[in-house]
């Protein structure tokens, strides 16, 4: 891979979230959109070990980073799932008016932006483009705040499968010649055993034959003895 390539296509720095300027045009827009789903493909079925044009150095770093990446996320869950034990267990001992008015106001502006962006992002591309961005950027240790520990458990699992496909990359060429290997192997014994077999077939054929001389030889052998004594006196 080219060193022009790997810059186009770094992964482990963050990535902005919205490409497009908003001086471009809706077509341009989409364009931009189009081509940012691509880069984020990419650089996932990468980090998946599923993109033949790495080099061993980069599944090297990318093992490195998704291991480190794990141990952050691992933190993270940890710390969450502290403070959902927490919350449920001071829910289950206070339930005033002033804390369930507290929490609607909390949560009105991110209803409202929720919307908002759900709105915006009513185009099945752009749709694609945030699914991708989102998970290339928790894939990395980013924007892992407001995930439950669930979420996180389910990262969790994800990493794990990446770091399986990139081992399994990495292991690939030599599988590949052990399997040759074992071919070559199987492939000298059977030729061997074809060879033992036409051997053995050859000596079976060759007694066959010889014994018919035998019994012509044991023939004459016997009128001859029958000749001679019949001259006797």
């Amino acid at each position: 891979m080219t060193e022009e390539k790997a810059s186009v296509l770094c992964n482990f720095c963050c990535s902005s979230r919205y490409g497009c300027s908003s001086e471009q045009s809706l077509e341009e827009q989409d364009n931009e959109a189009v081509r940012e789903v691509q880069r984020l493909q990419l650089l996932i079925r990468r980090m998946n070990g599923k993109d033949d044009s790495v080099s061993f150095s980069e599944l090297l770093s990318l093992l490195s980073h998704l291991k480190e990446v794990r141990l952050i996320v691992i933190d993270q869950k940890k710390k969450i799932k502290l403070e959902e034990d927490e919350r449920l267990q001071k829910l289950s001992t206070s339930s005033s008016k002033e804390e369930r008015e507290e929490k609607q106001d909390h949560e009105a502006p991110l209803l409202k932006m929720k919307r908002e962006f759900e709105r915006r992002s009513s185009e099945p591309v752009h749709k694609e483009l945030e699914r991708l961005w989102v998970l290339n950027e928790r894939m990395n240790g980013r924007e892992l705040e407001g995930m439950t520990s669930s979420d996180l458990l389910l990262l969790d699992t994800k990493i794990l499968h990446a770091l399986v496909g990139l081992r399994d990359q990495q292991l690939g060429p030599r599988r590949q010649q052990i399997a040759r290997e074992q071919k070559e192997e199987q492939d000298g014994r059977c030729s061997l055993d074809i060879v033992k077999d036409e051997s053995h077939r050859g000596d079976i054929t060759s007694r066959k034959r010889s014994k018919p001389a035998l019994v012509t030889v044991s023939r004459k052998l016997r009128r001859f003895q029958n000749r001679h004594r019949r001259t006797m006196p």
